[in-house]
């Protein structure tokens, strides 16, 4: 198993189970500004950080992040972080994706297609159905007489 490093010490990582080595007294930690709410000039120095926990404590970083829907238009969502873990997208499956609305809501999406497509394909009535342009026409106005009741 390889060790995932952090971007902030280079210590292994806590939430990867490996040992992490503490960050002597007589250091000091440099962290890099993550948030767009700080204005540029002489750091802060906050001397009663011991580990990365008490970083995202203290600095409660988040990011005002614009994503393009599928009509096209803009959707504003300030995503925030906690913990490394939530800097990560894992293809999905990542706290990233878990802690945006709108993330969330695409992945949702992919995943109905996903067993939508895995049904149509086991599914070897539909298959024929889908095959024949007549029958296809039929399903699809059943289906959507099913979503305009469904709708009501």
């Amino acid at each position: 198993m390889a060790i995932k490093e952090n971007f902030i010490s280079m210590a292994p990582d806590e939430e990867s189970g490996a040992k992490v080595q503490l960050i002597d007294n007589n250091k000091t930690l440099m962290i890099d500004q993550y948030t767009s709410d700080v204005e540029a000039g002489n750091p802060e120095l906050v001397e009663d950080i011991q580990n990365i926990g008490d970083a995202f404590a203290h600095f409660k970083p988040s990011v005002n992040v614009d994503f393009t829907d599928e009509e096209g238009g803009s959707v504003s969502e300030t995503l925030k972080f906690s913990e490394l873990r939530d800097f990560e997208a894992q293809g999905g499956k990542g706290r990233l994706v878990e802690n945006s609305e709108f993330l969330s809501g695409v992945k949702q999406k992919i995943d109905t297609n996903v067993k939508v497509r895995k049904s149509i394909e086991q599914n070897r009535k539909l298959r024929e159905i889908l095959k024949q342009a007549g029958s296809r026409e039929e399903l699809k106005e059943m289906l959507q007489a099913m979503l305009a009741e469904l709708e009501k």
